[in-house]
């Protein structure tokens, strides 16, 4: 996979976890800021 794409899929998940963060709904922010933080694992893994 592409280490472009994943940087820029964990930009949109941090955003994401960063407006429903805003938002109050702490649970899917949670949810996201980890799919966000998997990403630095999955371009780790790409970068090899």
């Amino acid at each position: 996979m592409s280490a472009l794409l994943i940087i820029v899929t964990g930009l949109i998940y941090a955003y994401i976890a960063a407006e429903q963060g805003f938002k109050g709904n702490m649970p899917m922010a949670v949810v996201y800021a980890g799919y966000a933080f998997a990403n630095v694992g999955l371009y780790i893994i790409a970068t090899k």
